[in-house]
């Protein structure tokens, strides 16, 4: 009521007054937004400010408690570093044989405690940054500076080992543990994989790295030392993030899991960080909407679960669910990416995760280093490819001219003389040649342009470490004036505050801007793509960009062939007088305190936010057309949010050697979600615009305002987890988790689910095993998952309008709720063997899996007379079955530099609905108003597409008409098509040589099909190549026109009847309820989903420059081109990204070809 309030105060105020109105409701609604996020910043400033510098405080000033007690000064030098930020620096020859110290416990200085331990010796202390330097009393007086330091007193002490970390493609590790072994002295390497440690002569430096192998180096007094550490064949010591953030050793799991490496996110880049991950994870299907920059992604993982719900996986960041997907995150603030596959690996997430998982970890900094990069990269795009029209037939119908057809069926084009269709000044009465114009559609796009900027600084002290990213992006799409702007903002500050206490916070702001996002469908206002494709194959480029001009009243008009037209437009005339405009502000903030109670018991404590607005502008100019308001001049605006989530946890976690023989990992905790979904507010005008093209809800006769409230819902848990591994070969897992939704019945709130799951190490545990199997893991388990309804199905809902009566009226919803319903269910099976072969060069990762799930939530039409539509109820069966083989090989790898890495994966499924209801087999889940419907039916695939088609006899032959048209179907009753793939597959080859490094992936999906919508409608009016033949008739069904059918009288004698093209297409396809039996497409197609050719600059280059460590500049593309492909469209674009989407696409944009570079800088 609000709402209303402020535009009946509008039409008596001036424009100003309300905008100001607006803009103080708008700030408030964000202010609310920002509550965590201000806490955040508050405690991430303190930590900043209050953190240690640098450069160490003085040891007379750090106070610890020590007690020695016949030790030896090395034990109290490493006593010493365990309780200060303080690392010793010395001559072992100098220091070894001090020992017998005796200090009673007590507290005091470092220094103190130094000057006491040291006085009946020949030493001496001076204090460098962080260092302690314990030299010789003669020395004492040198200056300590960092370079006298490593100019002269280094010589005095320990020799200093320098050198480089690589890997054995020649690339440099960053973070490496490196480690005089049994001490505590070490370092890590930097960002270029670079180390340097003061050592004992005669130590041994041992290097770990997750992933390789722990390689030890005798030092032997040299003091280079470049190591090279090898791949781990059998990943026991790879870490992966699982559920609730918990870091488990890979060899642990019992469940499928895969990760993606962060890195290739950055360089073949995609706006959508998504579609980035397509073809890189066996079991994952991804399509996107065709709405131009900014699209959203579907994305399924092991099939449709769901039959009227979201079959999509959730997205969980730094441990914490999302509320939305991540679409406008930047890659380049990841870490890593980790699918969880199944409801088995997403049991402790409870009901948002039956679909599986995304888990992302963001950057964070690292001690002792203080690290900047830069990434720099330009793509440009154009489409791969276009649909194929005819260009021998203009506007017109039957073979005659009509300058205002929109079709093409006129005569043929043979560059004759005819009138113009423009009535602009200059053309109107005037001739054209009436001659064909090939590319006038594939004119119509412009190059797309994709820049995007990143800085990433992350610095580090023994206390306090910090991340921050920044990411602007700014594109152009194939149309004009489709423009993207994007800022990603994000500071992530972790901090050991006391010993056995730290703290993790991270706050990130994303702001999305998009002018002109394209309509899809058959959506004439809105969708430029549609207009272009209609296109009659005779209008020339040039006079379709001039899209208006002024007529003899002053008045600015459309430039189209049908002036007035309800269906067509000119598309520039779209592209620049139809416009709309979304903001959208995003913030995600997390606060995370641990205790550490010991060394294997802890409690963390989480409080996350995700939460965001948007604001929506549309302005249509007088003479849009369309017979509504558009035709008149329009405006219309809308705010939603804040829509937020918020999410507080407490887990309680221990982990310990029971025995020599026994490891117990286990959890307790606790969640309170509350979810606030997006509510909004939102006006247009209803009379037109009183003065043209002045958009503002004052200048019209009526407004018309809505209000759609928020929705709110709140979910508590409690779970368990136990991880036991036995002799670290036999692990057994058991989780189980407890939930209570407010938004199901009191009766049914509470609801319980497990999982177990068990692995072997084969490999450790059998002995014997032939030579060639490096490792081999068995692993087995099994899940159930539940999930609530959404928001207010307990309680029948109401609508208001404003319009209607005095004061507008209440509408009850046509859903009756029911107070019975119970929690959706899915039920999951996996089993899964992991080996690697010949030390690890070849690697099979197999995966079988089966999923139910039951008490889907769906409506159940009710008779008329009833009072309501259909009534909300629980039933059916949808399961999935499949197969999943990840494989790795590495068939070259020489000392020359020249390496060759091969990873393929594949993935089968089989989606079928077991049972959906007695009252109700099968659902109509969604199609389009034309042609299709998505249905979902017992004993049947999941997913068929039903549409009108040729009536047949009960041999299955077509019966033809006597005037030689297919008789038709009454309904859409013809199962036409399933647009689930047989199986889908994809190959990665990486080659390296040296500094050189090039790589390739190559998609495939096999099987599934889709009903044309597009081409329907296209057809139907002449525009495809197909409808060439026949143009002056001959056309004989069953014969040279769909000769795969058999065309047959009534009687059953054979159809002979001869028609015209335009006869047939005109009926079969068009506007009028076109036959989707016609326009059956394959959705099969192989292509080259991305590919890079990088170089990175020898390190002895970098050197002259100094302040440059790294620098690869890289030669990126992406969908580069179809190796099969079959019709016009790409099967990976859709109308929509919601589950009824698949397989639906009308009027969508062709697939886009980008390339460009990519410029990495480190300094």
């Amino acid at each position: 009521m609000i709402f209303f309030t402020l535009n009946a105060e509008h039409q008596q105020k001036n424009l100003l007054g309300y905008n100001l109105r607006l803009f103080f409701e708008k700030t408030f609604l964000l202010i609310m937004q920002l509550r965590l996020a201000l806490f955040i910043v508050l405690t991430t400033s303190i930590q900043l400010f209050s953190a240690p510098p640098v450069k160490s405080q003085a040891m007379d000033e750090v106070e610890i408690r020590l007690e020695l007690k016949n030790e030896s000064l090395l034990n109290a030098f490493q006593k010493i570093e365990k309780q200060s930020p303080f690392h010793f620096m010395y001559r072992y020859a100098d220091v070894k044989d001090i020992d017998k110290l005796e200090i009673p416990s007590s507290k005091k200085s470092v220094a103190a405690f130094l000057q006491e331990m040291l006085a009946n010796t020949s030493l001496d202390f001076k204090q460098v940054n962080n260092r302690i330097m314990i030299i010789s009393s003669e020395k004492k007086n040198l200056d300590p500076s960092p370079l006298i330091l490593n100019d002269k007193l280094i010589r005095e002490l320990d020799i200093v080992v320098r050198g480089q970390v690589k890997d054995q493609k020649g690339e440099t590790l960053p973070g490496v543990s490196v480690k005089v072994k049994g001490s505590e002295i070490g370092a890590s390497t930097d960002i270029d994989g670079r180390y340097s440690l003061n050592v004992p002569d005669n130590a041994t430096l041992v290097f770990t790295y997750i992933g390789y192998n722990t390689k030890e180096v005798v030092v032997n007094n040299q003091t280079t030392l470049n190591v090279t550490l090898d791949p781990s064949s059998t990943s026991l010591t790879e870490v992966v993030v699982t559920a609730l953030g918990i870091k488990r050793e890979a060899k642990s799991l019992t469940y499928a899991t895969q990760g993606v490496s962060a890195k290739e996110l950055t360089e073949t880049r995609t706006l959508n960080v998504v579609n980035a991950l397509q073809g890189k994870v066996a079991g994952m299907t991804i399509e996107t909407a065709g709405t131009g920059l900014g699209g959203a992604a579907r994305v399924v993982l092991r099939g449709n679960r769901s039959i009227s719900g979201n079959s999509g996986p959730l997205y969980v960041v730094d441990g914490v669910p999302m509320s939305t997907a991540i679409a406008n995150f930047s890659p380049d603030n990841i870490e890593s990416i980790n699918v969880l596959k199944g409801p088995n690996a997403a049991a402790l997430y409870g009901s948002a995760a039956q679909n599986g998982v995304i888990i992302i970890e963001t950057k964070k900094g690292k001690e002792g280093q203080v690290q900047i990069s830069v990434n720099e990269t330009f793509q440009t795009g154009r489409p791969l490819h276009y649909f194929e029209p005819q260009s021998e037939y203009g506007q017109g119908v039957t073979g005659v001219y009509n300058a205002t057809s929109e079709e093409s069926w006129g005569p043929k084009m043979t560059g004759q003389m005819v009138n113009h269709w423009s009535a602009a000044p200059g053309k109107a009465g005037t001739q054209v040649a009436f001659s064909p114009q090939p590319n006038n559609y594939k004119d119509a796009f412009q190059n797309s342009t994709y820049i995007t900027h990143n800085v990433n600084a992350t610095a580090g002290s023994a206390t306090t470490q910090t991340a921050f990213s920044y990411t602007r992006e700014d594109a152009k799409g194939l149309m004009q004036n489709n423009e993207l702007r994007r800022d990603n903002a994000s500071v992530r500050v972790t901090s050991k505050l006391k010993k056995w206490l730290s703290l993790d916070t991270k706050l990130n702001y994303i702001r999305n801007e998009i002018d002109n996002q394209n309509g899809t469908g058959d959506n004439a206002a809105n969708n430029p793509y549609m207009n272009i494709y209609r296109m009659p194959r005779n209008i020339l480029i040039s006079d379709l960009r001039q899209f208006e001009y002024t007529d003899a009243s002053g008045a600015n008009k459309q430039n189209y062939w049908n002036p007035g037209s309800t269906i067509g437009r000119n598309p520039f005339w779209i592209m620049n007088r139809v416009v709309n405009f979304e903001t959208t502000d995003r913030i995600i903030a997390l606060g995370s305190l641990t205790i550490d109670f010991t060394d294997k018991l802890k409690l963390m404590a989480r409080t996350s936010f995700d939460g965001g607005s948007s604001t929506t502008e549309r302005k249509a100019w007088i003479d849009s057309y369309g017979g509504g308001q558009d035709n008149f001049g329009s405006y219309s605006a809308s705010i939603s949010g804040p829509g937020q989530i918020w999410n507080h946890d407490a887990l309680l976690s221990y982990n310990s050697n029971i025995t020599k023989n026994l490891n117990v990992s286990a959890l307790v905790g606790g969640t309170l979600r509350k979810t606030d979904g997006s509510g909004s507010i939102s006006a247009s005008t209803q009379q037109g615009l009183i003065i043209p093209n002045f958009f503002s809800f004052g200048n019209t006769a009526l407004t018309q305002g809505a209000f759609n409230p928020s929705t709110r819902q709140e979910l508590q848990s409690l779970y368990f987890s136990g991880n036991f591994g036995w002799k670290n070969y036999l692990y057994l897992d058991v989780t189980g988790r407890n939930d209570w939704s407010s938004t199901l019945p009191a009766n049914s709130r509470s609801y319980f689910y497990p999982s177990v799951g068990i692995s072997s190490i084969l490999t450790d545990m059998i002995p014997g095993l032939p030579d060639v199997i490096s490792y081999a893991k068995l692993r087995a388990s099994y899940a159930k998952v539940g999930s609530s309804a959404s928001p207010y199905q307990l309680s029948r809902s109401a609508s208001f309008s404003g319009t209607g009566g005095n004061y507008g009226f209440i509408t009850l919803g046509a859903i009756l709720p029911n107070a019975n319903l119970k929690p959706e269910t899915t039920e999951g099976y996996e089993i899964g063997l992991d080996t690697r072969l010949f030390d690890g060069r070849l690697g099979l990762d197999i995966t079988a899996y089966k999923t139910n799930t039951f008490d889907q939530l769906f409506t159940v039409s009710l008779p008329s007379g009833s009072g309501a539509a259909s009534f909300f109820t629980n039933g059916g069966d949808v399961q999935n079955t499949g197969i999943e083989l990840v494989l790795s090989a590495t068939p070259v790898r020489n000392a020359n530099g020249l390496t060759w890495d091969i990873s393929s994966n594949f993935g089968k499924n089989k989606n079928w609905v077991n049972k959906i209801s007695d009252d109700r087999p099968s659902i109509i889940v969604g199609g389009d108003p034309y042609m299709s419907d998505f249905v979902v039916a017992q004993g049947q695939e999941f997913g068929n597409i039903y549409t009108r088609g040729w009536a047949r006899n009960a041999q299955g032959n077509v019966i033809v008409g006597a005037n030689g048209m297919p008789t038709l179907t009454a309904g859409r009753s013809v199962l036409a098509a399933n647009f689930n793939p047989d199986w889908m597959g994809a190959i990665t080859n990486n080659f390296s040589y040296k500094n050189f490094n090039f790589a390739f992936l190559i998609e495939h999906r096999q099987g599934g099909s889709m009903v044309s919508i597009t081409d329907g409608l296209l057809y139907g009016e002449g525009i495809n190549k197909e409808t060439l033949a026949g143009r002056d008739g001959g056309l004989v069904f069953g014969e040279n026109l769909f000769p795969n059918e058999t065309g047959v009288l009534a009687s059953g004698a054979p159809n002979t009847t001869a028609i015209t093209s335009q006869t047939f297409w005109r009926t079969i396809g068009g506007r009028n309820a076109p036959i989707g039996e016609a326009f059956i497409v394959s959705a099969t197609n192989t292509r080259v989903r991305e590919a890079t050719l990088g170089y990175t600059f020898p390190k002895s280059m970098l050197s002259k420059v100094g302040f440059i460590s790294g620098v690869k500049l890289s030669l990126v593309g992406r969908n580069l081109f179809f190796l099969k492909r079959t019709g016009n469209w790409d099967p990976e674009i859709l109308s929509g990204a919601g589950t009824a989407s698949a397989g639906f696409q009308t009027y969508v944009p062709p697939t886009e070809r980008t390339f460009g570079l990519n410029l990495k800088v480190d300094f």
